[in-house]
């Protein structure tokens, strides 16, 4: 495959439909990270006014991801950051997250009509191997939401054979998919479309509209997981989310548990 051409803004603004995600974009070549990058904007600007505004990197050479593990975002992907300042609970942030799963995996649906899954709490399949991840970071009180950092990778046009063979098992992209490479401009600005249909949703209070559509695409629930904290581990099958997005596990010994933050693993 060849080298992907420079993602072109004049084409993406073409294709976009959105009233407000991706209406102001700050795009770069090559950088550490789309979410340090968005944080630097926010320490000058408040936040709301930033609102929707989209971060895009060609490659970022310190991006992380949950746990502050690597992130590998070469060229050909899609690297993004969306700064918002969404209208909701603070209980409800998770609920972000859950926005941006769904759109990604709607947009690759309809767009390559690929069966993508939602792998809780925020990775993307194909089959048993990821093709985009999402990671939120949130400046909150207790009682509001200041800003969030919408982080989402999508292997574009990656060829697998540039990657590391630890990578090799886990991983896969749309071009591999796919059997070529894919415009990712109009993909992108159907991302950015699916996912402010769901924010809205979010600020008008429709939050078992969202867990819904998120229960119907999801890879994790009925299947048997391990459950990795900070502190401990445990295995059991995922039953349920709860209205808050929280992952309802039921063990062995038949207690259930309700799973804020962890790793997922499928067994």
């Amino acid at each position: 495959m060849e080298k992907t051409p420079r993602l072109d803004l004049a084409e993406l603004n073409r294709h976009l439909a959105t009233t407000v995600i991706g209406r102001r974009m700050e795009y770069h070549e090559r950088i550490p990270s789309t979410t340090a990058a968005g944080k630097d904007l926010c320490a000058s600007c408040n936040a709301a006014d930033l609102h929707g505004t989209v971060i895009l990197a060609e490659e970022q050479t310190g991006g992380t991801g949950r746990l502050g593990r690597a992130w590998v975002s070469p060229p050909g992907g899609i690297w993004f950051t969306v700064i918002l300042a969404p209208k909701i609970p603070v209980d409800r942030i998770f609920m972000v997250t859950m926005a941006g799963s769904l759109a990604v995996a709607r947009a690759i649906r309809k767009e390559y009509d690929l069966g993508a899954l939602i792998k809780w709490p925020n990775d993307i399949l194909l089959g048993d191997r990821k093709v985009g991840g999402l990671l939120l970071e949130v400046s909150s009180t207790e009682s509001r939401v200041n800003a969030c950092f919408l982080g989402i990778g999508i292997d574009a046009n990656i060829p697998l054979s540039t990657l590391s063979p630890e990578l090799r098992r886990t991983v896969t992209s749309l071009s591999e998919e796919l059997g070529r490479d894919v415009a990712r401009e109009p993909f992108l600005a159907g991302v950015l479309w699916e996912l402010e249909i769901r924010l809205n949703l979010l600020e008008a209070g429709e939050y078992e509209t969202v867990t819904r559509e998120w229960r119907s695409l999801s890879s994790t629930l009925g299947r048997r997981v391990r459950i990795t904290t900070l502190s401990r581990s445990f295995e059991g099958e995922a039953v349920d989310i709860d209205e808050y997005g929280a992952l309802i596990v039921r063990k062995d010994s038949g207690a259930v548990e309700r799973v804020i933050a962890g790793d997922c693993t499928h067994l």
